[in-house]
């Protein structure tokens, strides 16, 4: 039997060796969802992370933040990106198949009760917002720079302006007013075109808008010209932390009393750096979202570096009091590197029921020869043979001492670029 004939899936078939939480093609979401490895390291963040968020579900709860820290490769974003489908319980649709997110984790989680908390909480009415920070952060830099990327997730998941928050803001107002179909069986009346496939080129739309406007909102085309000339300038005194948590509670209720909304950012340590205004900003966004929403808007974030070290970096550069930011802050689950092998062995070396009985008898009749040939002295550390038949099996065609070499290789890596 040769090697590659002894795998359950097919060992050169695509595989993405860097998680981006941007992609989310039906065909990646499938692949991502199945050959995901719930490690021991995993069942237990499963645990704090689930638990904490039911709590959250009957009753007010103000511990809405999570922070989920680990190197590079230790899976941080791929976790976020779990957490995101089982939230959402995305239907995924793909080669004749079609599975619920909730689904793909039958037999991955052996813990009865973390299934029950998992399947609680998919069932519970939630919008779930994921993206990576950086790219989707404008060019313009300042203290509120993590806002405006909020406002910006938040009012693209509404279907508003994500580029233009004023325009967006017209938006809300129209929708609040019940007048914002009206406005875009309007404006494409007299422009030609569909509202949303243009507003964001609206100052070349200005006459169509104003005649719009004036017909959804029954108002003069000059009051309505009036609004669009200001709009831009009168919303930079609306873009507060303050404003931004109203706008969410009043989306929530609107949505009924068991709704929620999770922000899931990606690299968010990296993007503090260390900016004390920014580390503010995210410390302001969680305080007033927690106070204003009572638990039902979630923050979940990854960094390269747990929240202590962030913070010292930050008191290293600027003394502050971030005491208020820990304490939103209280669910952090840390990832290593250490369950590698775990991973490997299930998503890549799951061998078929005849490689498995074949392997099992060549352990059994060459268990000496192997066990002298993975003999190793006077090489500064204890390299690891196969510990039984059930070892062998799984790990073949590796030794496991190669995990270990793999995880110092990577080692050098991560600390060679920091």
């Amino acid at each position: 039997m040769r090697i590659g004939q002894m795998f359950e899936k097919d060992i050169a078939r695509s595989m993405k060796g860097v998680v981006n939480v941007g992609q989310d093609g039906a065909q990646l979401v499938f692949q991502e969802l199945d050959e995901y490895v719930v490690t021991r390291e995993l069942l237990k963040h499963f645990r704090d992370f689930f638990n904490v968020y039911n709590q959250s579900l009957g009753s007010v709860h103000n511990d809405m933040g999570v922070w989920i820290s680990g190197f590079l490769g230790s899976g941080k974003s791929h976790l976020l990106k779990m957490l995101s489908y089982l939230l959402e319980n995305r239907e995924i649709s793909y080669q004749g198949q079609t599975r619920r997110a909730i689904d793909f984790f039958d037999g991955k989680i052996q813990d009865a009760m973390l299934a029950g908390d998992i399947k609680r909480a998919v069932n519970s009415d939630v919008d779930v917002i994921l993206f990576n920070i950086d790219s989707k952060a404008d060019s313009v830099s300042g203290r509120d720079a993590i806002l405006r990327v909020f406002l910006k997730v938040f009012n693209e998941k509404l279907g508003y302006s994500g580029d233009h928050p004023h325009i967006a803001a017209l938006e809300r107002h129209l929708a609040a007013q019940g007048r914002l179909a009206a406005f875009k069986d309007a404006f494409r009346a007299v422009a030609g075109v569909d509202w949303e496939r243009e507003r964001d080129g609206y100052s070349f739309y200005a006459d169509e808008l104003v005649q719009a406007l004036s017909e959804a909102l029954g108002k003069t085309p000059e009051g309505a010209r009036a609004w669009l000339d200001k709009a831009e300038d009168d919303f930079k005194s609306l873009l507060t932390v303050e404003n931004f948590a109203r706008w969410i509670k009043e989306y929530l209720v609107s949505r009924g009393p068991r709704h929620r909304i999770l922000f899931l950012v990606d690299e968010i340590g990296q993007f503090i750096g260390q900016d004390t205004h920014l580390m503010l900003n995210l410390q302001t966004i969680t305080e007033n979202l927690g106070t204003a929403c009572g638990g039902r808007a979630w923050v979940v974030v990854t960094s390269q570096e747990d929240i202590d070290a962030v913070l010292g970096e930050v008191r290293a550069a600027r003394a502050n009091d971030f005491s208020k930011i820990q304490g939103r802050f209280k669910t952090r689950l840390s990832l290593s590197s250490a369950n590698v092998d775990e991973v490997i062995q299930k998503r890549l070396l799951g061998k078929t029921e005849l490689a498995r009985s074949t392997l099992a008898t060549v352990y059994r009749n060459q268990a000496d020869i192997l066990k002298n040939q993975l003999s190793f002295s006077n090489v500064g550390m204890t390299f690891k043979p196969y510990a039984d038949e059930q070892d062998f099996v799984s790990v073949y065609p590796f030794a496991p001492y190669q995990f270990q070499l793999v995880q110092i290789d990577r080692l050098d890596q991560v600390v060679g670029g920091v």
